[in-house]
């Protein structure tokens, strides 16, 4: 790894030109079966670019119960994108009876719900596995009440392992997915997130008004 750091060719990823940062999007992106990947810093990025993806200042997402970016990034939900997080119970990997009282009928006076998140595996639960049948049902009832999906798979190459499911699979009920390359790769720094190729320009935006925007990155 080390020897490939100082040979990595390299450009201004801030413009798209690192070819080995352009050749580890499309790489992510088709292991994960979606259109476009973003190369950031860390998994919190990753998870609040897709967040503020799919919902606008004073809307709603549901997440689950303990979710990592519930209770540990710092708000940055609230305090960056003026999005509520609400909890589902249910361990972190809930079923559709949990999230249906969650998910409310469409009136001025409720915040607008945007999406549902899931976590898998689950680091709060010692690592679970969110079984994918569960997933593929939480999906459907989210997609009938109009919710986009996106899933934090900081550990999702765990979930594959586990399951013995490709990557590709596990994510594809969603419309965004951030994986970590430090958690079960062993790279030193780094997350992807993805999303639809017209969401690009805009998840370029928001992670450049994040300060997540880097140079020669290809090292990484």
């Amino acid at each position: 790894m080390r020897r490939a750091m100082t040979s990595a060719e390299v450009g201004d990823d801030v413009y798209g030109e690192d070819p080995t940062v352009r050749r580890l999007e499309e790489h992510v992106a088709a292991l994960l079966g979606k259109e476009s990947a973003l190369f950031v810093p860390s998994g919190t990025l990753a998870n609040q670019l897709a967040l503020a993806l799919h919902g606008a200042r004073g809307e709603e997402i549901l997440v689950g119960e303990d979710a990592h970016v519930l209770l540990y990034e710092s708000g940055a939900a609230a305090g960056s994108s003026g999005l509520q997080l609400t909890p589902i119970p249910g361990g972190g990997t809930f079923d559709v009876a949990d999230l249906e009282p969650r998910i409310r009928p469409h009136a001025f006076y409720y915040a607008r719900q945007a999406a549902v998140a899931l976590e898998n595996t689950h680091n709060q639960s010692g690592g679970r596995v969110f079984p994918q049948a569960k997933v593929v049902a939480v999906a459907k009832r989210a997609r009938e009440a109009g919710l986009g999906l996106h899933l934090d798979g900081a550990r999702l190459w765990n979930a594959s392992t586990a399951t013995g499911l490709e990557p590709a699979e596990l994510a594809a009920p969603f419309d965004t997915v951030s994986v970590c390359f430090s958690k079960g790769l062993g790279a030193p720094v780094g997350s992807a997130v993805c999303f639809p190729a017209a969401r690009r320009d805009d998840a370029l935006r928001l992670r450049r008004r994040a300060g997540g925007a880097m140079r020669q990155a290809g090292i990484l």
